[in-house]
């Protein structure tokens, strides 16, 4: 009645392969399914202009200081650049980069000649950011980076 199936070398190689296979596919099907988070969207685009990147940062090296943050109670992240560098600021913004999440990412143009950026606190969620204050002058780019903590009671 009952067929008995006589396990030799064969079926050993066939039932290894089978069990492979299947772990191969559910491996592949987890892989797939996770969120992956690079470091920027632009990954590529921002490696080929990597030299840009060191002018810009060796340009705003002596700027490091002049950048600032508060944050008001519950309310607002205040993000921008003190008003006593002695350039002329034609335009400029604040980015702020979440490592862990970039949903939470923020990009906002500073407020009409004040050189500051007002993020709401209810858009962010605690943790560490990192601050980016980009501005032109004289028809050059200027950018200082910096990590943030938000804190939300």
């Amino acid at each position: 009645m009952f067929m008995k199936i006589k396990f030799n070398w064969g079926t050993g190689i066939f039932s290894f392969l089978l069990v492979f296979l299947l772990a191969s596919a559910a491996f592949i099907i987890f892989a797939f399914r996770q969120d992956v988070n690079l470091v920027h969207k632009d990954y590529y685009e921002k490696g080929a202009s990597y030299s840009d990147q060191m002018e810009i940062k060796a340009r705003s090296e002596q700027y490091k200081d002049a950048f600032f943050t508060i944050q008001d109670g519950n309310q607002h992240l205040i993000v921008g650049l003190n008003k006593d560098i002695e350039i002329e600021v034609d335009s400029g913004g604040v980015k702020l980069y979440r490592p862990s999440d970039s949903d939470y990412d923020q990009d906002q143009d500073f407020e009409e000649q004040a050189r500051i950026s007002l993020f709401l606190k209810e858009s962010l969620i605690s943790g560490r950011y990192i601050a980016t204050v980009y501005w032109y002058a004289q028809g050059l780019q200027f950018e200082i980076s910096e990590p943030v903590f938000v804190t939300r009671d």
